[in-house]
């Protein structure tokens, strides 16, 4: 009865599903067989020789059985062990959870089944970090103001943050169902720019911020700093190409603010002066209209009491009221003022100058410790009948803005965009300038011209870009070795210029030698290829060579073009002109 429930399919199965089962099935056999050996025995010590071999074949051959049995137990209950770990484990992967692997009993397959779950929980665990991380980044990059999308290599839209739907009118879906994305969002003046960026992006090239128009669905247009940069694999294969577009309509707009403000300041100093002109005893005692006006107004008498201030002049130097000035003696309000100037020794000598001429003063610029520049200029206000003054008026007004915009303007101007060296324009006007100092002080004025020797090589082989990279470090490198007495500029391309003041012929050639070992000495690397510039000077002093602005870089010039025609990377100091015949 024994034997046949071993082999049933469904009972075998169920026996090897448990360790525990096949230790009582074990167990019944071996007694089984202790049995049948006792009985074996004791019958063969009664029976015959052929009795004795028979039942001996007959025990061999349960003996072997049960081996088979006991093997084929064990086989059958790892098996199903192992199936059970793994119909766990696809379990988990399915479910994406960490896998529950019970004891069954056996050491080993215990100990496989907690080696399963470890692993599987640092595997999860490593994915939870990565999908915190791509779930944080992801958040980062919806939260954005500004555009941002991502392309497939050939230009389909594969991603979209949600901030373009507010940017341009339009949804998400719409957006991806569009064929032109160009067409759909950009300013119909700007397509061609952006889809020639759009083309470089794609193919590598272009990471440069570009200034483009984006039109809403409603028409209005902002302007936006539109970027590609693109996603490579650890082969250097282009996988994507990532596009951000931000908002910089507010600078836009301050930058039109600050030309509106020099336009008004213009249009209020052509105000003032039309008043100012045109006033009379009773209008130079202010009248109401002063409040109007953006410039800050005071009006002293003759013995120096305020008759009157406007508001905005209040309101400029922090004062309480109107009714707490006007009576007192101007220098009541210059103490209570003096807190703000961040030089009020220098204001103070300014105010007893102007008093003590009795005269209009030029304007002057009051620097204020919050950083604030405010303009002053004062006026003699005559009687109507213009027999003796009635007093002095002062305007006061805030040209914080207009002296940072002139500056900026005075270094557009005056400086090259690339190496933030002097410009033609500035080495003009100190040419000028150091020849007239040089004849007025019978000094000697240098001038140093040079180029780039194998600068067309480098911008040929390895692009614009790399040919910038070259000027750049060069007027940097050759920058810090120009002294005080030294001015650096760049005339244009690959030409420089070096002028100096008070020199000598011997003072200019250690200069030069300066300046080829300097630039001999740069070596340049552009993606794993080295290359190096050398530089090729000419040298022309006035009143030797030349004596006007014009002869003077001729002469330069051609003691450069000499140096290029004897070998470059040399210098060559330009000859006397010849005597007149």
């Amino acid at each position: 009865m024994i034997v046949p429930f071993l082999f049933d399919k469904s009972g075998h199965q169920a026996a090897m599903q448990s360790p525990l089962r096949w230790r009582m099935a074990r167990r019944i056999y071996a007694g089984g067989a202790s049995l049948l050996v006792c009985a074996v025995t004791a019958w063969a010590s009664e029976g015959s020789v052929l009795h004795i071999v028979t039942l001996s074949l007959s025990l061999g051959g349960l003996v072997l059985l049960a081996v088979l049995l006991a093997f084929r137990m064990a086989r059958g209950t790892s098996v199903g062990r192992v199936q059970e770990l793994r119909e766990k484990v696809d379990m988990a992967i399915k479910l994406q959870t960490t896998p529950v692997l019970p004891h069954g009993g056996w050491s080993a397959f215990d100990e496989l089944g907690d080696t399963i779950a470890l692993w599987a929980q640092g595997a999860e665990q490593r994915a939870e970090n990565l999908r915190e991380e791509v779930a944080w980044y992801r958040r980062l990059a919806e939260d954005s103001l500004g555009i941002e999308a991502y392309f497939s290599r050939g230009g389909r839209l594969l991603w979209l943050n949600p901030a373009a739907e507010r940017v341009t009118g339009y949804a998400l879906h719409e957006c991806f169902e569009s064929t032109d994305l160009v067409d759909l969002w950009v300013y119909v003046k700007d397509r061609p720019l952006m889809k020639e960026l759009a083309r470089r992006g794609l193919a590598g090239e272009a990471r440069e911020d570009h200034e483009l128009r984006i039109q809403h669905r409603d028409g209005s247009l902002r302007w936006y700093a539109c970027r590609w940069n693109v996603n490579r694999n650890r082969e250097g294969e282009i996988v994507g190409v990532r596009f951000s577009a931000q908002d910089i309509q507010r600078r836009k707009d301050v930058e039109l603010k600050l030309l509106e403000t020099v336009a008004a300041l213009r249009r209020a100093q052509a105000l003032k002066e039309h008043y100012l002109k045109r006033s009379n005893d009773e209008k130079m005692r202010l009248s109401s209209l002063l409040d109007t006006v953006e410039q800050g107004i005071l009006f002293v008498d003759r013995d120096r009491r305020i008759v009157y201030i406007n508001q905005p002049c209040i309101e400029m130097w922090q004062l309480s009221s109107r009714e707490a000035i006007v009576g007192t003696r101007d220098m009541l309000l210059i103490e209570r003022t003096q807190n703000m100037r961040a030089n009020d020794a220098e204001y103070m000598r300014h105010i007893e100058e102007v008093i003590a001429s009795r005269q209009n003063s030029l304007q002057f610029d009051i620097l204020l410790s919050d950083g604030r520049i405010v303009s002053e200029v004062s006026a003699v206000v005559p009687s109507a009948d213009g027999s003796k003054p009635i007093g002095r008026v002062w305007v006061f007004e805030d040209v914080t803005e207009a002296r940072y915009a002139e500056q900026r303007l005075t270094e557009l101007a005056e400086r090259d965009p690339l190496t933030g060296l002097y410009n033609r324009r500035r080495f003009l006007e100190e040419m000028e300038r150091h020849l007239a100092d040089g004849v007025r002080r019978t000094e000697q004025v240098g001038l140093m011209s040079f180029d780039l020797d194998g600068f067309k090589a480098i911008n040929d082989t390895f692009g614009h870009q790399a040919g910038d990279e070259v000027l750049i470090r060069l007027a940097a490198e050759i920058g810090s070795i120009v002294r005080r007495n030294e001015m650096f500029f760049r005339l244009g391309g690959d030409e420089f210029a070096i002028l100096v003041a008070n020199t000598s012929t011997e003072r200019m050639e250690q200069l030069a030698r300066r300046v080829l070992d300097k630039a001999g000495g740069l070596i340049f690397n552009f993606d794993g290829t080295l290359a190096s510039v050398t530089v090729s000077v000419g040298i022309a002093i006035a009143p030797d060579h030349a004596q006007t602005v014009d002869t003077l870089i001729a002469a330069a010039d051609r003691a450069m073009y000499q140096a290029k025609m004897q070998g470059k990377n040399r210098c060559e100091i330009a000859t006397p002109p010849a005597a007149p015949v």
